[in-house]
Protein backbone atom coordinates (compact mmCIF):
# COMPACT_ATOMS: atom_id res chain seq x y z
CA UNK A 1 0.00 0.00 0.00
CA UNK A 2 1.58 3.63 -1.23
CA UNK A 3 0.50 6.46 0.50
CA UNK A 4 -0.66 9.69 -1.83
CA UNK A 5 -0.89 13.52 -1.47
CA UNK A 6 -5.09 13.83 -1.20
CA UNK A 7 -4.33 17.25 -3.45
CA UNK A 8 -2.28 16.44 -6.32
CA UNK A 9 -1.52 12.50 -6.20
CA UNK A 10 1.53 12.04 -5.79
CA UNK A 11 2.95 9.35 -3.83
CA UNK A 12 4.44 9.81 -0.17
CA UNK A 13 7.75 8.43 0.61
CA UNK A 14 6.88 6.55 3.48
CA UNK A 15 7.95 3.04 5.72
CA UNK A 16 6.08 0.74 7.18
CA UNK A 17 4.76 0.98 10.76
CA UNK A 18 6.49 -1.47 12.84
CA UNK A 19 3.09 -1.82 15.11
CA UNK A 20 0.37 -1.64 12.70
CA UNK A 21 2.25 -2.49 9.69
CA UNK A 22 0.56 0.38 7.47
CA UNK A 23 2.81 2.88 5.62
CA UNK A 24 3.50 6.08 7.78
CA UNK A 25 5.38 9.33 6.10
CA UNK A 26 8.92 9.26 6.33
CA UNK A 27 8.96 12.31 8.36
CA UNK A 28 6.18 11.10 10.78
CA UNK A 29 6.87 11.02 14.32
CA UNK A 30 3.66 9.21 14.65
CA UNK A 31 1.69 6.36 12.77
CA UNK A 32 -1.21 8.13 11.18
CA UNK A 33 -3.47 4.65 11.42
CA UNK A 34 -2.14 3.32 15.14
CA UNK A 35 -0.89 6.11 16.64
CA UNK A 36 2.46 4.91 17.78
CA UNK A 37 5.27 6.74 18.12
CA UNK A 38 8.23 5.97 15.18
CA UNK A 39 11.61 6.32 16.41
CA UNK A 40 12.99 7.79 13.48
CA UNK A 41 17.09 7.94 13.29
CA UNK A 42 18.11 10.44 10.85
CA UNK A 43 21.25 8.93 9.74
CA UNK A 44 24.52 11.05 9.81
CA UNK A 45 25.89 9.83 6.59
CA UNK A 46 22.45 11.21 4.43
CA UNK A 47 23.85 14.13 2.94
CA UNK A 48 20.54 16.29 3.30
CA UNK A 49 21.25 15.84 6.59
CA UNK A 50 24.53 17.86 6.87
CA UNK A 51 23.13 20.61 4.11
CA UNK A 52 20.05 21.28 6.25
CA UNK A 53 22.57 22.10 9.54
CA UNK A 54 24.13 24.32 7.24
CA UNK A 55 21.42 26.43 5.80
CA UNK A 56 20.39 29.55 6.46
CA UNK A 57 17.48 31.09 7.36
CA UNK A 58 15.87 34.45 6.39
CA UNK A 59 16.48 36.89 8.38
CA UNK A 60 12.65 38.57 7.58
CA UNK A 61 10.66 37.34 9.87
CA UNK A 62 8.07 36.91 8.21
CA UNK A 63 9.35 34.89 5.05
CA UNK A 64 9.87 31.28 5.19
CA UNK A 65 13.06 30.81 2.38
CA UNK A 66 16.60 30.16 2.64
CA UNK A 67 19.62 32.15 1.72
CA UNK A 68 20.99 30.58 -1.40
CA UNK A 69 25.01 30.62 -2.47
CA UNK A 70 24.19 33.56 -3.60
CA UNK A 71 23.94 35.90 -0.73
CA UNK A 72 20.02 36.05 -1.97
CA UNK A 73 17.06 34.52 0.15
CA UNK A 74 15.15 31.87 -2.45
CA UNK A 75 12.00 33.05 -1.57
CA UNK A 76 11.94 36.92 -1.09
CA UNK A 77 14.80 37.91 -2.84
CA UNK A 78 16.40 39.46 -0.20
CA UNK A 79 20.11 40.02 1.44
CA UNK A 80 20.39 38.99 5.02
CA UNK A 81 20.33 42.14 7.28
Amino acid sequence: MELTCQDCGSPIPSDTCPSCQKPAPLWAKFCPHCGKGLSRVESSTNPNSKAKKKRKLCSDESCIGIIGPDGVCTECGKRPF
